[in-house]
């Protein structure tokens, strides 16, 4: 899943005097004198002087090649892209959404850069599941740059004074959110249908599964009573225990940030994004000062969650797929990777980072920091996005059940369709 915090409009950073994008060779040892980089989002002051270190890095392997930088909207990479395949402007290193790779590399966008992931170091300390998503078919396409994961947000002050700490199973957070309707006469829990990744890390932490695969064939386990309990439990929180209020139902977690910035719900589910527009929001500028994360609760103990972020990639018609991986490499090793995902305000896909003080005892990183050591993936194929962003089957089938329908009827034919789609040819 891709998060466009920094995603308004394009530019170009020439970070050197040469143009051209790496069509002409030069430099030392055949190096192209110039490569080109597609990142998403919108030139920003500190992702400027990031690309300005990362280009003297690169130097130190090929001095007399420069890097230049592009920022493309996220809302013009498909066309972008799309373009740059047809033949068009293109780049030597691309940025997407990690789940997008895939896709991508479906239809051709992308280079095989399984070779050069084998012999590059760093790649043996990332996330390893991580690492796995950047795959297509078997075959290496990306590697993780950055990511971000959910959390759950609450009232520190309403849970201190209630005597709770922040729920870490499935019955304290019923136990929690009854506390706080009883106390504040505001839902104590926000659970919206539209929210895939949410619901994803319920499934998660009652050992379920969405899908599996084998070979080539996907296999839907929405049916599995594990998944089944979960799915049911989520929908349960505003049909049965009636914490999350039907306000919530067919919307996403957009709806209760908005009540979550101005004391209308005791707690939600959403990422670190979310604190900007709580911000933007919050008619008591007060209130956020009393917003506090912990990781996301599971049946028993806190649950995994979905890592989402970008990848980086080498695109398929780089005429210096060697050079293009090297800069790829110097973007995403630990100094790169950690540098981005700093100013871009991510996690680097490094797990020994995470366990740093500068996450761990920040109160407004701790959460997530430890929550993307235990991190999942929806299933890696372009089909996924049929699955979920075009026929919403997870949380069509939350919605049902809702508002009445029996869980494992409706499971069984979300299974099926979830099945059929993950298995249709890929055009």
């Amino acid at each position: 899943m891709r998060f466009p915090k920094i995603a308004l409009a394009s530019a170009v950073v020439m970070l050197a005097a040469a143009c051209g994008g790496g069509s002409e060779d030069g430099g030392s040892g055949g190096a192209p004198d110039s490569l080109t980089v597609w990142v998403m989002g919108t030139a920003q002051d500190e992702l400027v002087n990031y690309f300005d270190d990362a280009e003297s890095r690169f130097q130190d392997l090929y001095p007399d090649t420069s890097v230049n930088v592009e920022f493309i909207p996220w809302g013009d990479a498909q066309e972008s892209i799309t373009n740059a395949i047809a033949g068009g402007d293109a780049p030597d290193v691309l940025e997407v959404g990690n789940d997008q790779v895939s896709s991508w590399a479906s239809q051709g966008a992308l280079l095989d850069i399984g070779e050069y992931v084998d012999e590059w170091a760093p790649s043996k300390d990332m996330d390893q599941e991580a690492l796995e998503y950047g795959t297509y078919n078997g075959v290496q396409y990306g590697v993780p740059w950055f990511s971000g994961v959910r959390t759950l947000y609450y009232r520190s002050d309403w849970l201190e004074e209630l005597g709770h700490d922040a729920p870490e199973t499935w019955d304290e957070l019923l136990e929690v959110s009854q506390a706080i309707e009883e106390e504040y006469g505001v839902p104590g829990f926000a659970a919206p249908t539209d929210f895939t990744n949410g619901i994803a890390s319920f499934i998660w932490g009652n050992g379920g599964e969405i899908a599996v695969q084998d070979g080539e064939e996907w296999t839907g386990r929405l049916t599995d009573p594990a998944t089944v309990e979960a799915v049911e439990f989520y929908a349960d929180l505003t049909a049965e225990h009636e914490i999350s209020p039907q306000s919530y139902v067919g919307e996403n977690e957009l709806v209760p940030l908005a009540d979550m910035a101005n004391s209308q719900v005791g707690m939600y589910i959403d990422g670190g994004w979310a604190l900007g527009s709580m911000e933007e929001q919050a008619e008591d500028p007060e209130v956020l000062e009393n917003i506090a994360s912990a990781p996301i609760p599971g049946a028993d103990g806190i649950a995994p969650v979905f890592a989402g972020g970008s990848a980086l990639t080498v695109f398929g018609l780089t005429e210096h797929p060697e050079q293009a991986f090297d800069l790829l490499g110097v973007l995403g090793d630990q100094e790169g990777g950690k540098a981005y995902a700093d100013v871009a305000g991510f996690f680097p896909a490094y797990p020994e980072l995470l366990e740093a003080d500068e996450y761990q005892n920040d109160p407004e990183r701790a959460a997530a920091a430890t929550s993307m050591q235990n991190t999942r993936f929806f299933p890696s194929t372009p089909r996924w996005n049929a699955a979920d962003l075009d026929n919403k089957i997870l949380p069509g089938a939350v919605l049902d059940i809702v508002r009445g329908g029996d869980p494992e009827e409706v499971l069984e034919a979300a299974n099926e369709q979830l099945t059929d789609i993950l298995n249709e040819p890929v055009e």
